[in-house]
This record gives C-alpha cells, structure tokens and sequence, in this order.
C-alpha cells in the first residue's frame, strides 16, 4: 500500500524535505494543523495551542513549516504513519518509501525534518541508509529518552485531586479522557522512548560527514489546563522533588521532552525556545531560524 501522502513540486536545484510527524499523530500537523488529532487521534491538536496564531482568530489555517518551504520553492512531501503509535521500525519502513518518492523531486538530495518521535525516525533511517540525505533538522525530539511514561503511575492521586473541581455533568467526559491518556502513557510505543529502553540500547548511530544536524527543543512545560489548572503544574503535588522529571520543569523541558534531550548529540547548531511541545512547531520565530537552517543546507556543498 502507498504512503498517505502530500506534497509540493519545488525547484530541481534544491533538495526535496521530508516532514515526519511525532508519535500519535498525522501529516496534518504540517498541512493543516486545526485539524490534526493527538495522542493517537484522541484530541484535537489546539487542546495545546495557547498562543495566539496569526489569522487563527479569523477561522483561517495557521503557517507551517510545509508553507514557508513551499513558498521558497523546495519540493516538500509528508505522509501520515500508518501505525502513528506503532514501534519506530514499522515506521522507517515507511520513510524508506517516502524516500523514493521524494528522490524522484529533486536532484539535490534530501533533508528530513522530524517533530518528536519523528526525529528518532530520521535518525533510524539515516543510520541504516544515508545515501541521498543532506541533512537532519529535528524539533524537540528525545534524542536521550524521554520519562514522561514513568509518570503514568501518578495519574491517579492527580484525578482524586482535580475530581472535586469538575462540575457534575462533566465527570464522565473527564473520567473517560484521561483514561485514554493513562492507556497512551502506557502504551509499548511511549515505553520505546524510555531512556533505558531496547530501542535507544540498538540505535547505533553517529554524525556523518556529509550530513548537516540541527536541532531546536522547547523549554515551557505547560501543555494544557484541565478545569484552570495548568499542566504540568498539578503534577508537582503529587510527584517527589526527587523524581520530577525534567520534561516537567521550567524552563528545562516542553512538557514531553528535555531541552537537553532535544539536542542532536552531534548538532552543529542548536536552538532553545520558550514553548510547549506542539506551540514550538508554528512560532513565526522558530519557522525562521529552521528555514535559516535549511537554507545553509541547500546552499552547503554536496
């Protein structure tokens, strides 16, 4: 079966990117992100959306990464995963496919760009085969692992304290959303992206000569609030100082990934800003620096 793809025909002379989703969602996270789903498709994308977005008042579609890259004339394809929750290897099998398409866009190789999980993809793929890549740009990505599966155990206490603020006729609807982010927390896909996992002990993987790395990672943990209560901040009640992950603190992670965590190991750039998780992605700042970034790129020699 062919890959769910979208895509724009840009210029033979500059390299073709691939945009490859996060964990859980789709490719409308890059072409069409009022629509897209998160946590497997359960809730709408701007359940994470706080900031205010050009012409998002007006009902219209929020800049992407896909758009700046269209309009700048690179050939640009995305794809939805099959398997959005499904292990990392099913994945790179997809992207291997996507590849060939993409190959047959340009003539000046290919520059993956991942969102979360999706940089680990990137990295899979190149480690395996790195012939026609220029380039890996990644956004906050957990290239160390992230522990925000280990807080699944905590969930409880922090239902027992929001519980008595929830207004009757909406308990159920309350109950039966974060039971469903209980059963993604602990998902086996969540698991791979424990820093100890079987995953991150096989990926063997390294900067190559040819390749160009940049990544960027998120340093506002807030994700969400349930009932005016900021998330992560209730999480603080119940979890030990000691074992309060980084994704959750200010001004260290983005609520699902470390700063430090987001940062390629080899990269020769890195850049931190001050947004969540999903914000970091349409920021007219950010989208800047990462076109900047993919510009060198294009213009680097082959």
């Amino acid at each position: 079966m062919k890959p769910d793809v979208v895509s724009h025909k840009g210029s033979d002379d500059k390299p073709a990117v691939i945009l490859i989703h996060g964990l859980g969602m789709d490719k409308d996270i890059w072409v069409n992100p009022l629509n897209s789903r998160i946590l497997g498709g359960m809730f709408p994308l701007r359940l994470l959306l706080k900031k205010k977005y050009p012409g998002r008042e007006q009902g219209e579609e929020i800049p992407t990464l896909f758009d700046d890259l269209s309009e700048r004339d690179y050939s640009v394809i995305t794809w939805s995963q099959k398997r959005p929750a499904g292990p990392i290897d099913s994945v790179v099998a997809e992207l291997h496919e996507v590849v060939k398409i993409a190959d047959n866009m340009t003539g000046d190789g290919i520059i993956l760009i991942g969102h979360s999980r999706g940089g680990l993809i990137a990295r899979k793929y190149i480690s395996e085969n790195h012939d026609f890549i220029r380039g890996l740009v990644t956004i906050s990505t957990p290239h160390k692992g992230s522990s925000v599966a280990k807080i699944s155990g905590y969930l409880s206490p922090v239902i027992s304290l929001i519980s008595p603020l929830i207004p009757a006729g909406d308990k159920g609807s309350f109950t039966f959303a974060v039971k469903r982010i209980l059963e993604f927390l602990k998902s086996r896909a969540i698991k791979e992206l424990l820093p100890e996992s079987n995953f991150f002990r096989s990926l063997k993987d390294g900067p190559s000569d040819h390749i160009c790395y940049t990544s960027v990672g998120g340093t506002n943990p807030t994700l969400f609030n349930l009932y005016n209560i900021p998330v992560p901040d209730v999480f603080e009640q119940v979890i030990p100082s000691n074992l309060y992950p980084e994704e959750l603190k200010k001004g260290k992670g983005d609520g699902l990934v470390s700063a430090e965590s987001s940062r390629i190991p080899w990269a020769q750039e890195h850049h931190n800003f001050e947004f969540n998780h999903a914000e970091i992605l349409f920021d007219e700042e950010v989208r800047g620096v990462l076109m900047g970034a993919i510009d060198k790129i294009s213009s680097s020699a082959v």
